[in-house]
């Protein structure tokens, strides 16, 4: 076994409970069905921390021919790891099996708080391009798209304003269907 399919599973175990979080809370949703009381900002981030997830597991493909994992490198990636699980964590909502669930009003008590950590993670992101990624096309490309997130992440995170957080996760959003259509590279 090469050090990357190593440190690899690793991650991915940790990238794997971020969206089993994600889709059990979806499922819960739906199973709370009248019950619930929708919030499309909320699954704005939702959708953002899965895609997010995605990237990141899909970008680290660009370092298997690394022959050398240096223990600050295996460190620097499992705390990506683990930051995207904490976001999976806190941008699904709890669904209790009875009673009302209000996503409105758990975003607007939790969203500036997930917001901020996103922009924690677009920071990280840039700071990792520029520390591990320079050689990789996919990587620089990433960050055109990740600094007007930063950007759209920090305004959420201090404006509780409906319309500031709607149009940050558009721009968010916007950014992923420019990421993945024009800038990820294939796996070659």
């Amino acid at each position: 076994m090469r050090a990357f399919d190593f440190v690899m599973t690793l991650y991915s175990f940790v990238y794997a409970l971020g969206v089993a979080q994600i889709l059990s809370t979806v499922g819960d949703m739906i199973r709370a069905g009248k019950r619930l009381r929708f919030s499309w900002l909320n699954a704005g981030w939702m959708l953002n921390i899965l895609l997010t997830i995605i990237a990141w597991w899909l970008s680290l493909w660009d370092l298997r021919t690394e022959a050398h994992w240096p223990m600050l490198t295996v460190l620097v990636f499992f705390f990506v790891a683990c930051l995207l699980y904490v976001l999976a964590r806190m941008v699904s909502a709890p669904i209790p099996e009875n009673g009302p669930v209000d996503l409105r009003a758990y975003h607007q008590e939790e969203g500036r708080k997930y917001a901020a950590l996103f922009a924690v993670d677009c920071a990280f992101t840039i700071g990792t391009v520029f520390l591990y990624g320079s050689g990789s096309e996919n990587w620089i490309a990433s960050n055109w798209a990740t600094w007007p997130t930063l950007v759209a992440s920090i305004a959420a995170a201090l404006s509780p304003s409906r319309r500031v957080q709607s149009a940050a996760i558009l721009v968010i959003l916007v950014m992923w269907v420019w990421y993945f259509a024009a800038l990820q590279g294939a796996m070659n």
